[in-house]
């Protein structure tokens, strides 16, 4: 059996694009920010209504897009890095926990063999009925 496609043809093309414009837009979009924001923040001492106010509300909208876009063109490298960092972990944790886990399967196993013993033999005893009752 063949392993499904699942990256598009255009795969490496599109992540090149993301890098590139992700972080482009995301300076835009701080760019504009500060200039809004410190425009808003400089009428304070002028008690004139703010000039640039208007760039905060282009570059915030650019500041998300330009973090999303970045994020969906660095995601494979972040989760290769993230399982590096967990993957020791958890082989770790498998490692640790398997004596323990094996003592608590030992114990349970111990525990329910009289109850399997006990529907055991109530199940050969009907059987045993039902096979006398059909030959007489």
């Amino acid at each position: 059996m063949s392993q499904p496609q699942v990256q598009l043809p255009q795969q490496d093309r599109i992540r090149r694009v993301l890098r590139i414009a992700g972080p482009t837009i995301l300076v835009m979009g701080l760019v504009l920010t500060g200039i809004g924001l410190g425009s808003f923040f400089a009428s304070f001492g002028s008690f004139g209504p703010p000039r640039y106010f208007w760039c905060a509300f282009l570059g915030l909208p650019l500041l998300f897009l330009g973090s999303v876009t970045t994020y969906l063109g660095f995601m494979g490298a972040i989760q290769r890095y993230l399982l590096g960092e967990s993957v020791p972990v958890m082989r770790d944790l498998a490692r640790e926990s398997a004596p323990v886990i094996a003592e608590v399967a030992n114990t349970v196993a111990e525990g329910a063999q009289p109850a399997a013993k006990t529907l055991a033999k109530a199940i050969a005893e009907g059987v045993r009925e039902g096979l006398e009752k059909e030959k007489k």
